[in-house]
């Protein structure tokens, strides 16, 4: 029997005794001390039951440790299992409400038949997937908030520069609307500056005649006011005619500036009647949420891919992330995206380590190593990593080598895990493949003597790609060492480092000489110019949420696209 912080045992208690229990027998439904669990162990009916500790009881919620093997109704122990409502019966159930119910069983087989172990196995599985999905549901909603964020302060930008060149057009127009009104104010006051200019003379004029006429009239004789009186009279008529003709000729006329200002302007105000339409667009998930029993599946069957053409490819910058600083410059050679999402980066010349971010772009670690040239996912968290003369396969979690698996390449070169396999290349060799669970020497897939070092590979399905920067091309080649197609166009791809497939097999390489990415249909025969101005050796392709990262050279700047 139990009390709310402790259990006491059961057969102490029918004596009663209170002592603690410290183990519970499911059987009997009851705790039990140490002295009365060593008499049911001895017991023959009783030690087959299976005893479990008080700790791990408590473990059991409460709706579990709740259910009885003793019916509730009838006080008899259940001995039946009706598979028509799913229920355990008692001896009196049996008669009583499932006496018409069909293929009744032994409810001691049922359980022991029952495959609980797999079922329960299946169902941790279950929910070991939800919990996976959840995280990366997580990470991708986390991410559209981070591209819904960059996508507002773009069309910020761009309602500011459609506002500046709004002040701008009005600012113009306001500048020629204050010239011309100064210009016909220019006019106008000379018009009128003009005339009165003109009446300044005429006044002068006119009062020198007034003063003439006084002066005759006080000191000429007679004879001398009579044979001048025509002449001045003359003047006089021409004073009042000039004045008489500024009514005529409308000198006189008030004169009023106007301004209309015009239509559209002011209907600006009420047509428009906001700046931008802001609106939602919902497009399909970028995450694809999948179970190991969906991964067995693909196992077993891979459909067929439908190819996307490389002309309808396009790439939006959705994160930009920065890596730890080192020692030294950083100097990414080589990086790979692990199904989890973590970013992982091999800095070679100088730091000579292994950058880990989480898919946020937090940093999660560095690990140091002798020589990283290139890494490649294994798992969530395994990667491999190809150094001067061995591949050390590195735990993620601990940050420690796994496995170191020695091999013969002296230079630098790519690593790609497919197929359960690790392909690289080797100076002077080739590409050879190498299986984890095995400690053979690598297998020698396609023979190339030709080659020098920093020639990367990738592998997807059946086919492997290859890059050599000594004679500019891009092979892809079967799992076999067939040659499938060969690339090379020293205008479109020069000194080609890093290359990446995505799920249409399409194929991306990064191009030093010309410091593009470009991608190369499925079959080799077209090609196009996907980012332009980039100097990059490190790129990876995520196909399941269809992102790009690029990695910079020199630079501790990684950026990563939408690919749509």
């Amino acid at each position: 029997m139990a009390t709310s912080n402790a259990f006491i045992c059961g057969v102490c208690d029918s004596q009663h005794i209170t002592k603690d229990a410290k183990h519970w027998c499911p059987e009997c439904e009851e705790g039990l001390c140490p002295n009365c669990l060593l008499f049911h162990s001895s017991s023959k009916l009783l030690r087959v039951h299976g005893i479990i500790s008080i700790e791990n009881y408590k473990e059991l919620p409460q709706y579990i440790r709740s259910i009885r093997q003793i019916c509730p109704d009838h006080d008899r122990k259940y001995q039946h299992y009706c598979p028509n409502h799913e229920v355990p019966c008692c001896p009196f159930c049996i008669t009583t409400r499932h006496c018409e119910c069909k293929g009744l069983q032994v409810l001691e087989e049922v359980v022991k038949t029952s495959e609980l172990s797999s079922l329960f196995d299946d169902m941790k599985q279950s929910l070991k997937d939800v919990h996976n999905n959840i995280e990366r549901i997580k990470i991708d909603r986390e991410a559209n908030i981070t591209s819904i964020q960059e996508q507002r302060n773009k069309f910020q930008c761009e309602i500011r520069q459609v506002r500046q060149q709004i002040n701008s057009h009005l600012d113009k127009l306001e500048k020629q609307a204050m010239e011309n009104l100064k210009t016909t104010e220019d006019k106008v006051k000379c018009q009128i500056e003009t005339l009165l200019s003109k009446l300044s003379t005429s006044s002068k004029e006119a009062q020198e005649l007034g003063n003439i006429i006084s002066a005759m009239t006080s000191f000429a004789s007679d004879l001398q006011r009579f044979l001048e009186r025509k002449e001045i009279e003359s003047k006089v008529a021409k004073s009042e005619g000039y004045v008489s003709s500024l009514v005529e000729d409308g000198s006189l006329q008030q004169v009023t500036l106007n301004c209309s200002i015009d239509s559209k302007m002011s209907g600006i105000l009420s047509s428009i009647a906001s700046f931008c339409t802001v609106s939602i667009e919902k497009s399909k998930p970028n995450i694809l949420l999948k179970t190991e029993k969906e991964k067995q599946a693909q196992i077993m069957t891979v459909p067929p891919t439908v190819h996307k053409s490389i002309h309808d490819i396009k790439v939006q910058l959705a994160k930009t992330f920065k890596l730890s600083a080192g020692r030294h410059d950083t100097c990414i050679t080589g990086c790979t995206i692990n199904p989890s999402g973590k970013l992982i980066f091999a800095d070679f010349t100088n730091n000579k380590r292994l950058v880990i971010l989480n898919a946020d772009g937090v940093v999660n670690g560095e690990i140091h190593l002798a020589a990283p040239y290139d890494v490649t996912s294994i798992d969530d968290r395994r990667v491999a990593v190809i150094q001067s003369k061995q591949i050390q396969i590195i735990d993620l979690v601990s940050k420690k080598v796994e496995k170191t698996l020695y091999v013969k390449n002296s230079s630098s070169s790519g690593i790609s895990y497919g197929n359960d396999m690790l392909w690289f290349y080797e100076s002077g060799k080739g590409i050879l493949m190498l299986k984890l669970t095995e400690t053979n020497d690598p297998i020698t897939v396609v023979n190339d003597s030709d080659t020098g070092n920093w020639n990367f590979i990738a592998s997807f399905q059946n086919n492997i790609y290859q890059t050599n920067r000594n004679n500019n091309t891009v092979t892809c080649y079967n799992v076999s060492g067939e040659k499938v197609w060969e690339f090379k166009d020293e205008t479109v791809i020069n000194s080609p480092r890093s290359v990446a497939v995505d799920q249409y097999s399409n194929v991306y390489v990064t191009s030093i000489g010309n410091s593009r990415i470009v991608v190369i249909s499925p079959d080799g025969s077209q090609s196009r110019t996907l980012i332009s101005g980039v100097n990059s050796w490190g790129i990876d392709i995520d196909k399941e949420r269809r992102m790009l990262m690029v990695t910079e050279l020199p630079s501790d700047v990684v950026r990563v696209y939408k690919i749509s």
